[in-house]
């Protein structure tokens, strides 16, 4: 436990002498946070609570932790713990979180283009395979058409070309 931890709060602890409920001060009722050893809770979404357990999480040389709770929990512990490193689960972060926790913008979404011509060619790679192991031409004709391409583009040379890679392939 990080001796700054045991300096600013008062502390209960459990039947076997580990800190288990910590408190800002005497007068409180409720504790700011508690240790249950392999998980930390509040009720409370302060900052100065945030920064604290996650202090006790680095302490413990945790690399990832899960988080859950409303929004603003969850995003004050993920912009908090992300400016010490960490990788939170739990939450999805928006431009202005990552703006916060001074990571780089979340990346751009694929390019259309690029993502219409990879589907593109596993399509016709898929053609490839239809053509190449389906000897029915119906089939074919059914299977092709459910992919999207034509099957009259075809010759039967480039059929039997196909056909004889594939067969190279399959002996190896």
């Amino acid at each position: 436990m990080p001796t700054e931890v045991l300096d600013r709060y008062l502390i209960e602890r459990d039947r076997l002498g580990r800190p288990e409920r910590f408190f800002r001060d005497h007068q409180a009722a409720q504790p700011m946070f508690r240790d249950m050893g392999r998980a930390l809770t509040t009720d409370r979404p302060y900052p100065d609570t945030v920064a604290t357990m996650l202090k006790i999480a680095t302490h413990r040389g945790w690399s990832a932790i899960r988080v859950s709770g409303d929004d603003a929990f969850r995003r004050e512990v993920w912009v908090q713990a992300r400016t010490l490193g960490l990788e939170v689960r739990g939450h999805r972060p928006s431009d202005r979180d990552c703006q916060a926790a001074g990571t780089p913008d979340r990346p751009a979404p694929p390019d259309p283009e690029a993502t219409a011509d990879a589907a593109l060619r596993r399509r016709e790679m898929a053609a490839v395979v239809v053509r190449t192991l389906i000897g029915d031409p119906a089939a074919q004709a059914r299977l092709l058409d459910r992919l999207g391409l034509r099957t009259q583009d075809r010759t039967t040379a480039d059929t039997e070309n196909e056909r004889a890679n594939c067969e190279r392939y399959r002996t190896r």
